[in-house]
């Protein structure tokens, strides 16, 4: 008879919920019934230790998990902005689930590794509420981030926004991944981003899949002001619609208001000759590219912020954003469809992309440190051992 797995039946329960998986879908990762499910997560059986790491594997959790004293209680939920009309607002994918739990745990590591190579964490100093001007809030993170206007101009026109605004926030302890690759994959429609709020090494996830990089830029400084809000959150950039409470609508407006500060100060989008002129008008897009390129931001994202310095209507906004959309859309599909070709990624750039410089460099100095093996390194980082030099070599590239 095959040896039945000693563990806590609410563990199985715990483990189950947290990953999203329903009772069909785990029946059938371990080849069983629902009752079967049933009956091991009410204690009336245990599965055995094959059918356990079918679940493990399933649930995306270590088989270590399944064997703790009870259920942990440092997973904090994420408080849901999304507004997904096919979903409810309130559901989340068994990927999604993993993602956020994947940021908790290397989060957790990260303090972990700064810990036994004794070193201290400054914590993130930046707070703010909904009563403040997101005008001056947006200049205090480009002050912290220590950002200026033409470092970051230079990068846009390089095409290298998201990494220029992402290693100013890792160079101030925040980590900051990205969902990418083949494997566990989140559509935009269910998250563009979501935010751990810690005093101590917050953490910001982007959506990879959104190809712009005015887009993923955009959605680091939304997620950033969630954690200067003091809340976790997840967002996927429909705030107002479906069915969000005024509160929500409230929060993401001002999300939104200080992320188009920071990313676009007055200053900065009124010293182009287009715009120096007073007054609302309309935009043709040569213009409005151009002017988007040099700032690292998107056209939709650029004139919606003419319209806060009263350089363009919300009703030429309202015009042109369902064309944004459409095209936006248009050109994903055709992204989309391009990567069904087999189109080949150096691992070390998709790791790179994947976790991090910050993340990354802590991860090999605890290594020279002779504080982790380098199969500790490897486990870290999901990186193969052949290509960790090269993630090295990567990660402590100085920036362009």
């Amino acid at each position: 008879m095959a040896t039945k797995a000693l563990i806590k039946p609410e563990l199985l329960t715990w483990t189950r919920n947290r990953a999203k998986v329903t009772l069909a879908d785990a029946a059938k990762a371990a080849s069983v019934s629902i009752e079967d499910i049933e009956s091991w997560e009410a204690g009336g059986d245990a599965p055995t230790l094959s059918q356990l790491r079918y679940l493990a594997a399933k649930y995306h959790f270590p088989l270590a998990v399944f064997y703790l004293p009870e259920p942990p209680t440092d997973f904090a939920p994420l408080r849901d902005f999304r507004r997904l009309p096919e979903a409810g607002g309130g559901n989340i994918s068994a990927n999604l689930a993993f993602h956020i739990r994947n940021a908790y745990e290397r989060r957790e590591l990260a303090l972990e590794l700064h810990d036994d190579l004794r070193e201290s964490v400054q914590g993130f100093p930046l707070k703010t509420k909904l009563t403040d001007d997101p005008e001056a809030i947006g200049q205090a993170v480009r002050t912290f981030l220590g950002a200026d206007d033409e470092a970051q101009t230079r990068a846009a026109r390089q095409g290298r926004a998201f990494d220029f605004w992402r290693r100013r926030l890792e160079e101030h302890n925040i980590l900051v991944f990205v969902i990418s690759g083949p494997h566990y994959g989140v559509e935009l429609e269910e998250m563009r981003g979501f935010a751990l709020a810690k005093d101590v090494l917050p953490v910001v996830v982007i959506n990879g899949k959104d190809y712009s990089q005015g887009g993923k830029c955009y959605t680091l400084f939304h997620e950033l002001t969630h954690i200067m809000l003091g809340e976790s959150a997840i967002s996927n950039g429909s705030a107002g619609a479906f069915n969000s409470t005024a509160e929500e609508q409230r929060i993401e407006r001002f999300c939104d208001a200080v992320a188009a500060a920071a990313l676009m100060p007055r200053r900065l989008v009124l010293s182009f000759p287009d715009t120096k002129a007073v007054g609302e008008r309309k935009w043709n897009d040569e213009q409005l590219r151009s002017i988007a390129k040099a700032i690292g931001v998107s056209r939709e994202a650029l004139l919606l912020r003419l319209v806060t310095l009263k350089r363009a209507t919300w009703e030429f906004y309202n015009a042109q954003r369902a064309r944004f959309h459409d095209e936006y859309m248009q050109m994903a599909a055709e992204k989309a469809l391009g990567e069904k070709k087999p189109v080949p990624i150096k691992q070390p750039i998709l790791l790179m992309s994947r976790n991090g410089r910050g993340f990354t460099r802590l991860v090999l100095r605890s290594y020279y440190d002779q504080r982790i093996t380098l199969n500790d390194v490897s486990s870290y980082l999901g990186a193969k051992v052949k290509h960790i030099p090269a993630l090295e070599r990567a990660a402590f590239q100085p920036a362009a």
